[in-house]
């Protein structure tokens, strides 16, 4: 049986949107590429920027991801333009994202993100090789903290202790194609744009 990359790509694809070079990086292909440890990982929530206005926050609880019963449905309060809005909408989006990669469903992350962002596209990767390989991961790529939603201008940031653990992968019968290993913590950093009457996520961030 072939074997995939571990479910969980979601902290070295956000950690290659801090890098300098301007060309995304190639996604890892193995687990040692993407496993980190928690002894490493930043566990502080970063500062917000100097223009930074009024925080909101999502509801208080860690996100829970639809496992049965369908794909998560974006919320009214998503819809709004307002900083409560921008959290709820960022957290259907990880939310989605826990949904596909779980369950192998590929298509739904794609107009949530704008063209310029790259850490979308290698998430809408990573889901459309786990649909095509029939795989799927044994849990939730990504988990955090009620998001925080700052003002910045005419955009929106978000601010998120999150937590990347990393699920083993499995096949179509619910056997192991490749183990898990140790998750890592860091602050993940979205950030948003209302356009034509609805938010875009533009990047996605590890803060370092």
């Amino acid at each position: 049986m072939r074997a995939t990359a571990p479910a969980l790509l979601a902290l070295a694809v956000l950690l290659a949107g801090c890098q300098s070079d301007p060309e995304p990086a190639d996604p890892p292909t193995s687990q040692d590429a993407l496993t980190t440890t928690s002894d490493d990982a930043p566990t502080t929530q970063a500062p917000p920027p100097d223009d930074v206005e009024a925080t909101s926050s999502a509801p208080d609880d860690t996100s829970a991801t639809t496992e049965a019963g369908g794909p998560p449905t974006l919320p009214d309060e998503a819809k709004e333009q307002s900083e409560a809005g921008a959290a709820a909408f960022a957290t259907f989006y990880l939310d989605t994202l826990n949904y596909s990669t779980m369950n192998s469903t590929d298509g739904l992350l794609e107009d949530l993100g704008g063209p310029d962002c790259k850490t979308c596209r290698a998430f809408e990767e990573l889901v459309t090789k786990y649909a095509d390989e029939g795989h799927h991961s044994d849990g939730p790529v990504v988990t955090f903290q009620p998001l925080e939603a700052r003002a910045s201008g005419s955009n929106m940031i978000i601010f998120a202790d999150a937590v990347q653990p990393v699920p083993s992968t499995l096949d179509e019968s619910g056997n192991v194609v490749q183990e898990g290993a140790e998750g890592s913590a860091f602050t993940m950093v979205i950030r948003m744009h209302w356009s034509e009457g609805q938010w875009m996520i533009t990047e996605i961030q590890a803060e370092a």
